[in-house]
């Protein structure tokens, strides 16, 4: 049965509704908790994310007035998996290149290597530093993340 049979006269209907809401206070009350609870969620991911160089401590932020918190891939989704990489046609890791005099170098694979999974877990300098860091900063942190954002409406 079609929904067309319930009005054998009308062939086509288009209808736009518009809704405005306006929640004064309380919607800006939430904004800044939103921003408030992504730049939280933010710091406490830093505490327990990789950091050898910073690079991807300094690189993730929020964006969208807190409606996201992005760890910028591929590197931040490589780091937060926590397994080692291979190259899927060689079976090896990335090779070390020079990149200065005083023996710099930089881990790279191979120009248009597709990379597969092991079943080896990442090895992280710090010991702070986990696989999977939104899980761990959560659990740690959930109670106060709820107690702040709800106290960040209040304002």
């Amino acid at each position: 049965m079609s929904d067309m049979e319930h009005f054998p006269n009308v062939s086509y209907v288009h209808t736009n509704i518009a809704v405005d809401l306006r929640f004064g206070n309380l919607s800006a009350g939430l904004d800044k908790a939103q921003l408030w609870l992504a730049e939280q969620v933010l710091q406490d991911c830093r505490a327990v994310m990789p950091h050898v160089t910073g690079s991807l401590q300094q690189r993730s932020r929020t964006e969208d007035n807190g409606r996201r918190v992005v760890f910028p891939g591929p590197y931040g989704r490589y780091q937060y998996m926590g397994k080692v990489m291979v190259d899927s046609d060689t079976g090896k890791g990335p090779r070390k290149i020079p990149t200065g005099p005083g023996g710099e170098f930089v881990f790279r694979f191979r120009k248009g290597a597709k990379l597969v999974a092991t079943d080896r877990n990442l090895k992280y300098s710090s010991p702070e530093a986990r696989a999977q860091w939104f899980d761990v900063a959560k659990a740690r942190n959930k109670n106060y993340w709820v107690a702040g954002f709800k106290r960040e409406i209040g304002r």
